[in-house]
């Protein structure tokens, strides 16, 4: 358990064996290391998310995009990274 940025108690994921954990928008924790990449363009990838089945991409990444897919997790322990 952890306090999250507006001071309420949060329990972290568990990210075990995950190389780039992430919390989709429909609250479910995936590896992006192991999805199944749909389809790949100049500015993203696309994929199915493993958890809800929602197209997901990474161009909020790179700058292309507002929508936000998913939110990367630190891969030690769980908590939103800030990276």
């Amino acid at each position: 358990m952890r306090y999250d940025v507006f001071g309420r108690l949060v329990e972290l994921a568990d990210v075990s064996g995950m190389t780039s954990p992430v919390r989709c928008v429909c609250g479910q924790v995936y590896d992006l290391g192991k999805v199944e990449v749909t389809a790949r363009y100049l500015d993203c990838s696309v994929w199915k998310a493993p958890c809800c089945g929602r197209t997901a991409d990474d161009r909020y990444e790179s700058g292309w995009s507002i929508v936000r897919h998913y939110t990367k997790l630190d891969p030690h322990d769980g908590s939103v990274a800030w990276w």
